[in-house]
Formats: structure tokens, C-alpha cells, sequence
């Protein structure tokens, strides 16, 4: 073989750089997520504080008893409905995370098997005879570690977009079932009046 110290120093020092520049885009994409989720969590405690204050405004304006379990109850729905909200956006910054994140490791992988490979075919190039039946055996193993890869996370993609679906389904399921609720509670009170 040809590989002489300042190749594989060359070699070394170029991978390395690939794998600082994949760690500096990694931890671009985490700040990022880090500032969304502290902006939402702020513009939430804001939201929440204004309306905790406009209904405390309206239960100190409030004389009748039943007028005040009516208004209790009309914040029901609209505050599970801005928890469901929260959540899913959480939820869809989360996803946008997760799948930036995960291009950026398939590209990883992508560039360390082809270098791999590369490699691969330098050995096949400069191996004694009769080792190509070995340096194939090595290419074969890893051409199917790249397609159970991609496999592997096609599935996990599959998964994760199934699992929200149907969370959001059930949330919304739920506020429905909630707000009838609430709305019957209400139409009680008002005819046990």
C-alpha cells in the first residue's frame, strides 16, 4: 500500500474538519430550537398572565353565583384548546428539530461510507492477489449497513408522523368532548334557574 504518514495525516485532519463543521451545524440547529421554544414559552406566560387578569376582572365583576360558575366554566374550552395549541407546537418545532438533525447525520453517513468505500477500493487496488473475494465481502457489508440505515429511519420518519397524527386527532377529540360538556353543564344551570 501507498499510504504514507502525511496521507494518512491529510486524511485524518480532513475528517476531523468534516466532523467539527457537522458538530457546529448540529449545535446551530439546537440554538435555534432553544430560542423558538423560549419565545413560545414566553409569549404563552404572557397569554396566560392577560388572561388570568381579565378573568379575575370579570369574576370580581360578577354578583350572581350561577353568572360566576357560567364564566368558570366558559374558560374550560378555551384554555384546553390553547394548552392543545401549545403542544403541538412544541410538538411541530420538535419535528422540525428532529428532522434537521437527522439530514444532517444521513449526510454524515453518506460522506463516512463513501469514504469508506473509497477507501475500500484504494485496499482492492493495492491488496495482494486473491484478496478481492475479502475487499467485496467488505463493500457488500457496507452497502447494507447504508440501505438498513436508510431503511431504519424511513421507518422512524413513518412512525413519528403516524404518532402525531393521531395525538392530534385525540386532542382535538377531546376538546370537542369537553366542550359539549361544558356547554351542557351550562344549559343545566341556566334551566335549574
Amino acid at each position: 500500500m501507498n499510504a504514507t504518514p502525511e496521507k494518512m495525516i491529510a486524511t485524518l485532519k480532513t475528517t476531523a474538519e468534516a466532523r467539527v463543521s457537522e458538530l457546529s451545524a448540529a449545535s446551530d440547529s439546537l440554538m435555534a430550537v432553544a430560542e423558538h421554544l423560549t419565545a413560545l414559552n414566553l409569549n404563552t406566560a404572557r397569554s396566560m398572565m392577560d388572561d388570568a387578569v381579565a378573568l379575575s376582572q370579570s369574576m370580581l365583576a360578577v354578583r350572581d353565583p350561577k353568572a360566576l360558575v357560567e364564566l368558570q366554566l366558559a374558560t374550560i374550552t378555551p384554555s384546553l384548546q390553547k394548552g392543545f395549541t401549545y403542544a403541538r407546537t412544541v410538538a411541530e418545532i420538535s419535528t422540525r428539530a428532529q428532522t434537521e438533525l437527522l439530514k444532517q447525520v444521513e449526510v454524515g453517513m453518506a460522506q463516512w461510507l463513501q469514504g469508506v468505500i473509497v477507501t475500500l477500493e484504494g485496499l482492492n487496488r493495492n491488496a495482494p492477489m486473491g484478496s478481492d473475494f475479502a475487499v467485496q465481502a467488505l463493500k457488500t457489508v457496507v452497502v447494507n449497513t447504508s440501505s438498513a440505515f436508510e431503511s431504519a429511519t424511513q421507518l422512524a420518519k413513518q412512525v413519528s408522523e403516524a404518532a402525531q397524527t393521531n395525538a392530534d386527532q385525540a386532542a382535538a377529540a377531546a376538546v370537542d368532548a369537553v366542550n359539549k360538556g361544558t356547554k351542557a353543564t351550562v344549559t343545566m344551570l341556566k334551566t335549574a334557574a
